[in-house]
């Protein structure tokens, strides 16, 4: 096998601890069960049968509407049925803010009659609405920025993920009603004090292991052409004047990312870190699994065959003198945000795998955001496995537009919801090519199976993007001086 048909294959950024080595790939049970079953687009793509239709669409606010502006696009909350109500009160701080921005024909609560109802579906909440899944008028009832306070064995990843396709939705939860009111008074804070406590620099961390594929993938494609630019790109963050401080390969141990979230590195507190590496899975049955699971693999990484607690970063490794107050984590790695209850991936056979008792919140995004000294405003991690397709395109070249634009578009000072569009939109249009490609085998062309497992994988890496935090968040980059 060349190496270029080696990187096509669909390559998981995760350990297992049992093993110490790579997930595996998609089986081909998986495969031949999405081929049985999934013969045309989910329902949310229903109405969308060409890929010149998909991008042609808008996955946002309606044109006329200023996303930045809240009087203009709105805020809504929706809460977990039956919620304990000092969790309203702890976020109290976030909620007035928000309706004061938004004004109170914007603002929403969406709980009782009007929330989430037991097996509900994004579609089936919509329509009670009186509202569909299309371009978003928040006249019409749901504002665009939608903040769901629920664990994700309540309201499920699924349905965050079909109402991301258009409004710009979060979530948050904690084990602590203490850290909701953290993170909400961390969010108030950061915007009323007067000096930002970020600078205006982004750091970007990727540990590259030489006996590991799927690192060196990264490196090569996503974090060496970020930070050296290519022929018509110049490096990230240039064209936004923020400074770059890369930590690669050698430079990306666990006690540099202790200086990260310290704020001790060159020019201090960065307002953005973006992160590649792989993600820590541990079995249902292991203790570990609920702390640890999706924790940072550093290049502290010995070698394949066995792994331990002080090669990965966790929640429970974020010093109490962190100094994370304003910081944005965009975190590619597998479960970086959380992990669902079966696998997502072989979720259409009779008896999907499961990976998790129940599905789970990662650790260190809860860490991050409700830290006692001033909590980050958010982060962007991925549910379940991230694979290299988000960066890789189909010949096995670097294909990183989407991370570009969503780390230019925070550094641009857009609200995070709006900033994450490009993953929807690529969810979209590889969820129609998929049905199409499926289409045209079923009536006689060749399309092999290597070719429908990529783009399926893909598809569903694409959907499984989340924010942890408040989606209105954003940075303050006209306050922030140039270094």
């Amino acid at each position: 096998m060349t190496p270029d048909e080696t990187e096509e294959k669909p390559l998981p950024m995760g350990i297992s601890a049992r093993t110490g080595r790579p997930l595996p790939e998609v089986s081909e049970e998986a495969v031949q069960a999405m081929l049985g079953r999934e013969k045309k687009p989910p329902p949310e793509f229903a109405a969308m049968t060409a890929r010149s239709d998909v991008a042609s669409r808008a996955f946002a606010a309606a044109g006329e509407l200023d996303a930045n502006d809240l009087s203009q696009a709105g805020w809504a909350v929706m809460f977990a049925p039956g919620i304990d109500p000092a969790i309203k009160e702890a976020l109290k701080p976030l909620l007035d803010r928000r309706k004061a921005q938004a004004g109170d024909a914007l603002y929403k609560v969406f709980e009782g009659a009007t929330g989430y109802q037991a097996e509900d579906t994004a579609l089936k909440w919509l329509k009670r609405q009186g509202v569909r899944l299309d371009v978003v008028d928040p006249g019409l009832g749901i504002p665009f920025y939608l903040l769901i306070v629920a664990p994700p064995e309540v309201i499920p990843f699924e349905f965050q993920y079909t109402l991301d396709l258009y409004w710009a939705v979060g979530r948050l939860w904690f084990p602590s009603v203490d850290q909701f009111r953290r993170y909400a008074e961390s969010v108030v804070r950061y915007e009323d004090q007067p000096e930002v406590p970020t600078a205006r620099q982004t750091a970007l961390f990727a540990p590259q292991h030489d006996f590991d594929r799927a690192t060196q993938l990264f490196v090569r494609q996503v974090a060496t052409p970020l930070v050296n630019g290519t022929e018509v790109t110049p490096p990230i963050g240039r064209r936004q004047k923020f400074q770059l401080r890369p930590f690669l390969g050698e430079a990306a141990t666990k006690s540099k990312l202790l200086e990260i979230f310290h704020g001790t590195i060159p020019g201090g507190s960065p307002a953005v870190l973006f992160s590649g590496s792989h993600g820590m899975q541990f079995e249902p049955e292991d203790a570990r699994q609920p702390a640890a699971q999706g924790s940072m693999v550093c290049q502290d990484w010995g070698g394949l065959g066995s792994i331990c607690e002080r090669e990965w970063f966790a929640g429970a490794d974020l010093p109490s003198d962190a100094k994370v107050l304003g910081l944005i984590h965009f975190l590619f790695a597998c479960h970086g945000a959380g992990c669902p209850q079966f696998d997502n991936f072989d979720r259409l056979n009779n008896q999907p795998k499961p990976v998790a008792k129940q599905p789970l919140l990662a650790q260190l995004p809860q860490a991050l955001l409700s830290h006692p000294q001033g909590g980050a405003l958010a982060v962007l991690g991925h549910v379940e496995r991230a694979w290299a397709f988000s960066f890789c395109s189909d010949r096995g070249g670097s294909q990183i537009q989407g991370f570009r634009d969503v780390l230019g578009r925070l550094f641009r000072g857009e609200r995070i919801g709006q900033a994450t569009d490009s993953f929807n939109m690529r969810w979209a249009a590889l969820s129609t090519e998929l049905a199409e490609r499926q289409n045209d085998r079923e009536h006689g062309e060749e399309v092999g199976i290597p070719e429908l497992t990529s783009l399926w994988v893909a598809r569903d890496d694409a959907r499984n993007y989340i924010i942890f935090g408040d989606p209105a968040v954003r940075l303050r980059v006209e306050d922030m001086p140039e270094i």
